[in-house]
């Protein structure tokens, strides 16, 4: 017994040493929103798409995508459904990710968060008197849960899929294999060939057109890997300060994301909050066969609230 004791303490104290981010990346600081970009201070620029009404809208989302995606290939048909409706959508390529100049270079998880925070103000600024949610999906839901401990402006968060299940929620066995994998394999890139088969949605168009975009990738290094266990560690600390509304939305068929884990997190979220199990629900919500529900769920959470 001693032993494991003395076995967990290490494994917690390597735990905070874990491999670091990729160079030293500026923060956006007081970020502006042009027509397809974030500009924020020494020259930092993160891809922007838009969707839907600038001038009026009933609402205003602000979209996160998850690991090794991009904005377009994540919200782009959720996005236009909500125009129709009235709402405008940004979405931003994260660091790192997408069609950005950093594309596969860890920044690392504070950043990640510090970047939601500043690009949600410039969309505060730019809609100071329309109702904004900030949607995070998978590694995305993590980002906005964590950001919104840290200054995030928004009047509700959509957390679809999402990688919040960290701290006491992640399995001892899955902390000490993402961090060694981190800490002895920072470099090495991983696709999971004849180890494991997982599928993120039942719908293969969306496979398809997330095969056939130059942005994307899903060959995560051992460093992201390390990473995203500190994306969804910093979101589960953070899940008691959240008190604006919350709604979580899980497949049932989520193969990436545990839904007992993503449970564990919500219920501790001490704001208004709602939990949508979709029965036929895949990984990628905004992407299965079944997305039209989860747009039109959004959509009116997004108009009306929970």
């Amino acid at each position: 017994m001693m032993r494991v004791s003395i076995c967990f303490l290490a494994l917690l104290f390597c735990a905070a040493c874990g491999p670091r981010p990729v160079g030293a990346p500026a923060p956006l600081g007081a970020a502006e929103v042009t027509q397809n970009a974030v500009l924020g201070q020494d020259g930092v620029a993160l891809v922007l798409n838009r969707w839907g009404p600038e001038a009026r809208p009933r609402a205003v989302v602000l979209a996160l995508h998850g690991y090794g995606d991009t904005s377009v290939t994540t919200y782009g048909p959720a996005a236009r459904a909500w125009a129709e409706r009235g709402i405008a959508t940004y979405a931003y390529d994260q660091r790192g990710f997408g069609a950005n100049p950093t594309r596969r270079a860890w920044p690392g998880a504070e950043v990640l968060s510090a970047d939601a925070v500043a690009v949600s103000r410039a969309i505060r600024a730019r809609h100071p008197d329309v109702p904004l949610t900030v949607i995070g999906h998978s590694m995305g839901g993590g980002v906005v849960l964590a950001a919104a401990a840290e200054g995030l402006e928004a009047d509700g968060l959509v957390l679809a899929g999402p990688a919040i299940g960290g701290g006491d929620a992640l399995p001892l066995i899955l902390r000490a294999g993402g961090w060694a994998l981190g800490a002895f394999s920072a470099n090495r890139r991983f696709t999971g060939d004849g180890i494991t088969e997982i599928y993120p949605t039942d719908n293969p168009e969306a496979l398809r057109a997330l095969g056939a975009s130059p942005w994307s990738f899903a060959d995560p290094s051992g460093r992201e890997l390390w990473g995203l266990v500190r994306v969804s560690d910093r979101a589960a600390a953070a899940a008691p300060a959240v008190t604006i509304p919350v709604l979580t939305l899980m497949g049932a068929q989520d193969q990436l994301v545990p839904p007992e884990s993503v449970r564990r997190i919500h219920n501790r979220l001490p704001g208004p909050k709602r939990f949508i199990f979709y029965e036929d629900g895949w990984h990628m919500l905004f992407r299965d066969r079944q997305a039209p529900r989860v747009w039109a769920d959004v959509a009116q959470f997004a108009l009306s609230g929970l």
